[in-house]
């Protein structure tokens, strides 16, 4: 599992010889190539979310929810990217893809429960999904949603440059990419290992379709929180504000653009983007199975063929052997020059090795440029009703707080 996995995610059960595969083909829709041709397509749905907010401000909205006001942005572009839908969530709230991806993630704790108890054949049978699990009939939605689009694209012999066309042609590749916090020798190697020898080239109609659903509650979810809870550090800290805004105001073009070699390379979002993910890691914890007995290094602790393992990802982000005053939020700790000073896998809001996110790059593409357009536009600010710190509330898998409240002004 990821930050990106949620449990109604059916792929993520994919295991041994079926995941390697899926993996290996599916990883290629994800090149630094691919993101290129997805730009465009990010960049007009973050221009419509300035527009918006522009207005709102204009007409006297002076406070803002964070993650309700973002998860429209991440709505937009998941429906534009991943299925060349345009859905205006900022017209159209209401609209059945946001209240049916909202019933899968605020599904209650007792359905997870079930999830996480009863036998594997229980849980993976049809019937449990579509009247038990966690959003399940709506889950189903986006199923046959994305279904009926392969089916007409099929029929009517039609191209889309979006992430089910991507998966419709994939073959696969011989490369991998990785996030510049996790890329070593060791994960290359262990990359290169666990995908050799797949040879099947092409997925079948219900891998694209999990995949489909996994990418779209990932993008749109996982992003959300990100950026919410970036934005709000921005109004708690002036300063960084600041930072962001004099990097990124002489890297539009005359047209109020960016280019994507640009944005992909400035420090200090980046830096930024990574400390919110440290400090506020979507994922509380990561799920591994042992495949064959385990001993942990010279501890003499061993771990037996077929033991579920949990990794504490908070933990790991907060533990002052690997974070120096882990609970300060500074974006310095990943500034290029002190890059190396980060163990490696001890930062892991995407997973590490070969079953790391695979949306990474797509996630930070899209939260950069939102970040990047909304920093020349807004300031925010701290006002009575901002919880400081945060206030953490029950969840499942993710990290849940009470609604995140800032205050907004135009600059």
């Amino acid at each position: 599992m990821s930050p990106c996995s949620i449990k109604i995610t059916f792929a993520c059960a994919a295991r041994d010889e079926d995941w390697k595969r899926v993996r290996d083909i599916a990883s290629p829709t994800f090149t630094s190539g691919k993101m290129r041709k997805m730009y465009a397509l990010i960049n007009h749905c973050g221009q419509e979310f300035i527009d918006s907010l522009d207005k709102d401000v204009s007409n006297g909205m002076n406070e803002i929810e964070l993650k309700r006001v973002i998860s429209a942005y991440t709505m937009d572009v998941i429906a534009s990217c991943a299925f060349s839908t345009k859905i205006n969530t900022y017209a159209d709230p209401n609209n059945p893809f946001t209240t049916k991806v909202a019933n899968i993630s605020n599904a209650p704790n007792w359905k997870r429960l079930l999830q996480l108890t009863l036998p594997t054949f229980i849980v993976s049978s049809n019937i449990y999904r579509k009247h038990l699990s966690t959003g399940g009939s709506d889950a189903v939605f986006f199923m046959d949603f994305s279904r009926s689009l392969m089916k007409k694209r099929r029929d009517n012999k039609e191209k889309y440059n979006d992430f089910l066309q991507l998966l419709m042609n994939s073959e696969r590749s011989d490369g991998n990419e990785a996030h510049h916090v996790n890329e070593g020798k060791d994960e290359i190697t262990a990359d290169a290992e666990a995908f050799t020898g797949v040879l099947e080239k092409k997925l079948t109609e219900e891998q694209i379709l999990n995949k489909c659903f996994s990418f779209f509650m990932a993008g749109y979810e996982g992003v959300a929180t990100a950026l919410s809870f970036c934005t709000y550090e921005l109004a708690l800290n002036p300063t960084l504000q600041d930072r962001l805004y004099e990097e990124i105001k002489g890297v539009f073009n005359e047209k109020g653009e960016m280019d994507y070699s640009v944005l992909s390379r400035l420090p200090f979002i980046d830096a930024l983007l990574t400390e919110t993910l440290r400090h506020y890691s979507p994922a509380l914890r990561l799920e591994r199975q042992t495949m064959e007995d385990v001993t942990l290094g010279d501890t003499g602790v061993k771990i037996e063929k077929g033991v579920i393992v949990e990794i504490p990802i908070y933990a790991i982000h907060h533990d002052p052997d690997h974070y120096p005053d882990p609970f300060t939020f500074n974006p310095d700790r990943f500034m290029p020059e002190n890059r190396d000073h980060i163990k490696p896998y001890t930062y892991l809001p995407f997973g590490s090795g070969p079953r790391n996110c695979i949306g990474m790059r797509f996630a930070l593409l899209e939260a950069k440029l939102a970040l990047a357009k909304i920093s020349q536009k807004f300031r925010f600010s701290r006002v009575t009703d901002t919880d400081v710190p945060v206030i953490y509330t029950r969840g499942g898998f993710l990290l849940q707080v009470k609604p995140l409240v800032v205050g907004i002004q135009k600059r």
